[in-house]
């Protein structure tokens, strides 16, 4: 039965280390797409590019994901080279770095969009574009003095699609008058509405809400969990007895030896002494060994008054000595 009990404070400790670990988690940065790195690795790298395929005039968004060994390389000087002609950043890129344990994981954040003539597409057509492979280096050596191996990055081709069908741009706007009355009736090109400025996103509960309340609730079941498996876990005793001092044990010897042997009675009666000696109680000690060394057998009245005086001053005392 005792170790079922601990197997379920067992449980419910690992239920509520699940719960601090899923908190931090979700509430931790971006998830990187960085590899782990092998064993000796000191620079491993990988990257996205998204949408391969887009309408002229859409972001493309670049995510970049690199893992470092602190102990061997500095994160700081860890540097990404890359061209995105004829593209250009939307702002400039973000780079973030955290650590984790002795690695260090980097992270480059990077919006494109075309601004010149050279990556517009022709109406009805499709304008394909390939970046130059970027590099991710380490300058110099490691600590251990490795070189670190540089990674290339080889991007995938991007299509900008047009928006523009020459068909439409052909058609004219037809103007005919009806009727005797002069009334026109006007035929238009077919305009196009834009689909992608979309409205903001909207929730009934926002997800940090539900993350909490949901946070809120998972500690409520272990607290629950908890209170309904009280009467099957063990006992935890925070305050542990301190262990008796030598002038305590000398004291239990003699009322252990009361009553028994006269000679184990006289050899506990002249421990207790000593100890009331070198504890500074010179009147007890006195009493211990005169009832030690006494003609007859030591009376059983003096020595229970004795123990009763001793236990009265060690009430007053700590571990044995004047508080």
């Amino acid at each position: 039965m005792s170790r079922l009990r601990y197997v379920l404070l067992g449980l419910l400790a690992a239920a509520a280390i699940a719960v601090v670990v899923v908190v931090a988690a979700g509430r931790g940065g971006h998830a990187s797409t960085a590899r782990s790195l092998a064993r000796g690795q000191l620079l491993g790298a990988s990257a996205t590019i998204s949408p391969q395929s887009l309408l002229f005039g859409e972001p493309i968004h670049v995510r970049i994901d690199a893992v470092v060994d602190r102990r061997q390389v500095d994160p700081n000087r860890v540097r990404l080279d890359a061209k995105w002609t004829p593209y250009q950043p939307v702002t400039p890129g973000v780079r973030t770095v955290r650590n984790v344990g002795p690695y260090a994981r980097l992270h480059w954040a990077i919006d494109l969009h075309c601004v010149v003539v050279d990556c517009v597409p022709q109406a009805g057509s499709i304008a394909r574009q390939a970046f130059e492979t970027a590099t991710i280096d380490y300058p110099g050596k490691a600590r251990n003095g490795r070189t670190v191996d540089a990674i290339r990055i080889t991007w995938p081709q991007v299509s900008a699609v047009s928006r523009l069908d020459p068909l439409d741009i052909e058609r004219r706007a037809v103007v005919q008058r009806i009727g005797p009355g002069g009334q026109l009736r006007a035929a238009l090109p077919p305009w196009r509405v834009s689909s992608t400025n979309l409205a903001a996103v909207t929730y009934r509960l926002a997800p940090d809400t539900v993350f909490w309340l949901a946070t809120a609730f998972a500690l409520v079941l272990v607290v629950a969990a908890g209170v309904i498996l009280a009467p099957y876990l063990p006992v935890v005793n925070v305050h542990r007895r301190r262990p008796p001092s030598r002038l305590e044990r000398a004291l239990e010897a003699v009322e252990r030896a009361r009553g028994g042997a006269t000679v184990d009675e006289r050899k506990a009666l002249e421990l207790l002494a000593a100890e009331l000696r070198r504890s500074g109680s010179g009147g007890l000690a006195w009493t211990a060994t005169e009832l030690a060394w006494s003609p007859s057998e030591p009376a059983a009245e003096r020595t229970a008054e004795l123990t009763h005086r001793v236990r009265s001053e060690l009430a007053e005392r700590t571990n044995g000595h004047r508080a």
